[in-house]
Order: C-alpha cells, then sequence, then structure tokens
C-alpha cells in the first residue's frame, strides 16, 4: 500500500512539473508580446527583471531552460502553476537579447517593467 502511495505521488509530482513546461512551450509558440536588448550581461538583467516584476506580481519564477537561454515567469497562482507571462533572454554581442510572451493585456505592465532593465 505504501508503494502505491510513493508512486501515485511521485506520479504527481512529474506531472505538474511537466504542466509548468509545457505552459512556457505554449507560450513560445505565441506571438511575443515585447522584445529589446539590454548592455547588462544575461544573469545581472534576469535578476534586474525579477526584481521589476516582483512587485507587480509576488510570484516570479527564475529559471535556466538550456546553458545559454535564461527564463523569468510569473506563474498563474492555480494548482499546475502555469506561468501567464515569460521572458527568454539570451546573451548577444552587446549584453543580452530579450523576448517577452503573455497575453498583450495583461503583459504590457511587465513589458513597460522590464524596459527599465535596458
Amino acid at each position: 500500500m505504501r508503494k502505491t502511495i510513493a508512486i501515485l505521488f511521485a506520479a504527481i509530482g512529474a506531472s505538474s512539473l511537466s504542466a509548468c513546461v509545457s505552459t512556457d512551450d505554449a507560450l513560445l509558440r505565441t506571438v511575443p508580446v515585447g522584445s529589446g536588448t539590454s548592455q547588462m550581461p544575461p544573469y545581472d538583467f534576469v535578476r534586474c527583471v525579477k526584481s521589476k516584476w516582483t512587485p507587480i506580481a509576488p510570484k516570479v519564477r527564475e529559471y535556466s531552460p538550456s546553458t545559454d537561454t535564461q527564463a523569468v515567469s510569473v506563474p498563474s497562482g492555480g494548482l499546475t502553476s502555469q506561468s501567464v507571462v515569460l521572458l527568454i533572454a539570451q546573451a548577444s554581442a552587446s549584453g543580452t537579447g530579450y523576448t517577452i510572451y503573455g497575453d498583450v493585456a495583461g503583459a504590457s505592465r511587465y513589458v513597460a517593467a522590464t524596459r527599465a532593465c535596458n
């Protein structure tokens, strides 16, 4: 019985983690709501963005989807913590290039806050 319960909880945990990734993947397939460049290095830029987004949404996630990409996202706060706004940042010749994905109406304040880190 204990083994069955442990397997059940492991499956629930794995499915909730995959929900976050698939939601971010879904946002990546949408039309970007903003983009730009910053003269800051990627890690500094992402920290700056996170500090600007936190007053708007207290739960801001920062992670690395790949070795050369940094991401900042705002979970919806539901059970699966699906992201409603996603910023992808990569190193560029002059610092960092970034793209923001999300609903146009909801993401506009995040785009404005991100511009403070340019």
